[in-house]
């Protein structure tokens, strides 16, 4: 968005459509203009998207040909992330940290907004935390917003009937199953977990990131957000 009146941004209908981004110009008088404010938002660990979002910028850019760290252009320049950094793409830690990077230097001109995708993250906090996995699994119901899914301890059932060799529920409960099964069925990201363990992977150089207790599956978590983007972020 380029603005001619100091942070003055206009009205200007937004499709919900996650891919539709506000590239044009727009004009709010013939004055030179004072300031320019970029503006994305739910890119949602699509990394190579926001790397062109980038390049197309006149106000965002990256400080190296290494992609590691993001600048503001000119002292004219603002940044708005509208929200939702995490879950679909295998790109969420490292967009997380580069938007967070971007606002540690320049705080006064950056704002990043949290949308449900970030929001609902926070639950990760406690629910993973010992005290709860310490939790018996068949204590743990359903999720009271979506009748259809099924309890942390029907997914281990599952689980084990898939894994076979005598496995139960209780040789299968562990905190990426737990992970994994808060993903899938309460927080509207099935692919999440499988996500973060490819991007664990390729962050740590490593073949694969493990799945189990201690491993590399799940994780995310996010500092943007503003509203909705690729469908809902379930409740918390």
């Amino acid at each position: 968005l380029h603005c001619t009146r100091p942070l003055c941004l206009g009205r200007r209908r937004l499709s919900s459509d996650a891919h539709m981004r506000v590239r044009t110009p727009f004009r709010c008088s013939p004055h030179p203009c004072e300031y320019e404010i970029a503006f994305v938002s739910d890119v949602e660990g699509d990394l190579d998207y926001f790397n062109r979002w980038v390049a197309g910028s006149r106000c965002v850019a990256y400080t190296g040909s290494d992609e590691a760290a993001l600048t503001l252009t000119h002292a004219r320049a603002y940044f708005v992330y509208g929200g939702d950094v995490p879950d679909h793409g295998r790109g969420s830690e490292q967009l997380l940290r580069l938007l967070v990077g971007l606002k540690r230097a320049f705080p006064r001109r950056v704002a990043l907004l949290v949308g449900n995708r970030d929001l609902n993250k926070l639950r990760l906090t406690s629910e993973c935390a010992p005290s709860d996995l310490a939790r018996p699994h068949w204590s743990i119901p359903a999720p009271h917003w979506d009748p259809s899914a099924p309890t942390l301890s029907q997914h281990l059932e599952q689980v084990a009937a898939a894994r076979g060799g005598g496995a139960t529920a209780a040789s299968c409960d562990c905190a990426a199953e737990r992970l994994r099964w808060m993903y899938e069925n309460t927080l509207g990201c099935p692919a999440t977990f499988e996500a973060r363990r490819a991007e664990l992977a390729a962050l740590r150089s490593v073949g694969s990131a493990t799945g189990d207790n201690g491993g590399g599956g799940g994780g995310g978590g996010g500092g943007g957000g503003g509203g909705g983007g690729r469908g809902g972020g379930g409740g918390g």
